[in-house]
């Protein structure tokens, strides 16, 4: 875990295979920032206690505790926090590109992607959920078609850099195939993948 020169400390409560907080781990190691990280296995229904419900009442995680106590809930919300004055969150119409992309991926990409690997990979309920499944991978095809096509004549989605945008869409689709929805058709798509993982600070889900 990389530390800031400042002595305060973030406290992350996150789930261990959830790509929500991962994205946010992500941005804290890449702007060195403090934090410690409470994990919850979602199953135990931690985060349905009344406690956990005053940070966040849709009671899910991502939550950061700011070092002034304050609750941050919501994945982009969090990177959009951590990423103010920094490179990653530019001013004027850019930002709005930042901003269009980070909504792209909260109404196209979350559902599809994440229910698809959760489903598939998770709680391993193919058979039961075969309806939802082949709508979710139908969306996920749009969404890559869509990614594949815009990333035909650049490196990242928003800017010609790295910004909050491409994190904010980074996990679910890195993680596709853990939900049966086949990345071997868009090799823009998989070069703007590898180039996120070579962003300085970049952490994989799960660490040694």
């Amino acid at each position: 875990m990389q530390q800031t020169e400042s002595s305060a400390m973030y406290t992350l409560h996150d789930s261990r295979l959830s790509g929500n907080a991962w994205k946010v781990r992500i941005l804290l190691s890449q702007l060195r920032l403090k934090y410690r990280r409470i994990t919850h296995v979602l199953a135990d229904n931690t985060t349905r206690t009344p406690e956990f419900l005053v940070m966040n009442p849709a009671g899910k995680v991502p939550v950061l505790i700011l070092p002034s106590g304050e609750a941050i809930p919501e994945s982009n919300a969090i990177l959009w926090h951590l990423a103010q004055g920094t490179p990653l969150v530019p001013g004027g119409l850019d930002q709005v590109r930042v901003v269009q992309w980070m909504f792209f991926e909260q109404s196209e990409v979350l559902k599809a992607f994440s229910a698809a690997r959760f489903f598939t990979s998770i709680a391993t309920k193919e058979e039961e959920k075969k309806v939802e499944l082949a709508a979710w991978r139908t969306q996920a095809s749009y969404v890559l078609k869509t990614l594949e096509l815009h990333l035909a004549s650049r490196e990242f989605v928003a800017l010609a850099r790295y910004t909050i945008a491409d994190l904010a869409l980074y996990p679910y689709i890195s993680m596709a195939e853990q939900g049966a929805i086949d990345l071997g058709p868009f090799p823009h798509v998989r070069s703007w993948l590898a180039r996120i993982e070579a962003q300085p600070g970049w952490v994989p889900l799960l660490e040694q």
